[in-house]
């Protein structure tokens, strides 16, 4: 992309850390993390100590009772939210130095962000939703329809391309977010139940999305209650008041690298 932001992005992994610390660092996750909320007479702690590595390629999905600290951790591992202690890594950079302006830029090209509620924006169209991170990015705009309409295409929205969020319904706006997510093409894709309001169809269809999002090489991470989604999972971890109450590995991480054969994850 040929933009003013593209080159700052570029100048914040340059000034963030140098190979070595790049190799050194996690790919995603946090270290030592704590996340207090101030709510007046009350102290309110909903991430409590937290250590967590996330290996590139890797399907995690997070779950536990409403309340235990999953969508905090969640806006912590996506540059979202600053921890009140410990660090936080994203594509091996540590954002805990970061002013918000330039998180935001790191964020962008990093990572695709799936929502609950969807958060698409009233006034635009599928098309436009979709479109929009892409020119946050200075990205052409010929480029930027192009790509919006393959997206469409891939979550089975061709035709839906210009009505509102309004007309669509809730599987469907949830389709446009997961296309608006996929926009930049960003290694990463947390989403925090994304299948909470939906029907069985469409959390079965999100599902086998993001198993084949994850085996074309995305990292994916989800807090969900739903099995259509966890059942692909290489990891599920449970958290309870704000901690890490287990953490089982299921399978081995395993992608498909340039349409070559299942590559088995090296540790």
């Amino acid at each position: 992309m040929n933009s003013a932001r593209k080159i700052e992005y570029d100048n914040i992994v340059k000034d963030s850390s140098g190979e070595f610390l790049v190799k050194k660092h996690p790919f995603l996750g946090v270290i030592d993390c704590t996340k207090d909320f101030d709510l007046g007479d009350y102290l309110i702690r909903a991430v409590d100590h937290i250590s967590l590595e996330i290996a590139e390629h890797e399907y995690l999905a997070i779950i536990g009772v409403s309340g235990a600290g999953k969508t905090t951790l969640m806006h912590l591992l996506a540059g979202l939210d600053k921890s009140t202690e410990g660090k936080v890594f994203l594509s091996h950079i540590d954002l805990t130095p970061m002013e918000e302006e330039t998180l935001a830029t790191f964020r962008i090209f990093n990572v695709g962000l799936i929502f609950q509620n969807y958060n698409l924006i009233s006034s635009l169209t599928a098309l436009e939703n979709i479109m929009f991170p892409m020119q946050l990015c200075g990205t052409e705009p010929a480029i930027c329809e192009s790509r919006a309409n393959e997206l469409l295409e891939l979550v089975g929205l061709s035709e839906r391309e210009n009505h509102l969020p309004f007309q669509l319904s809730a599987g469907e706006q949830q389709r446009v977010a997961i296309a608006r997510a996929l926009a930049n093409d960003p290694p990463i894709i947390i989403a925090d139940e994304p299948t909470a309001n939906l029907d069985k169809k469409n959390s079965e269809f999100i599902g086998d999305m993001f198993e084949k999002f994850q085996k074309e090489g995305k990292t994916i991470v989800v807090a969900t209650h739903d099995e259509n989604l966890y059942q692909y999972a290489h990891r599920i971890l449970e958290m309870d008041d704000g901690k890490i109450i287990s953490d089982k590995k299921i399978k081995e991480i395993a992608y498909i690298e340039e349409n070559e054969d299942l590559l088995e994850d090296e540790e």
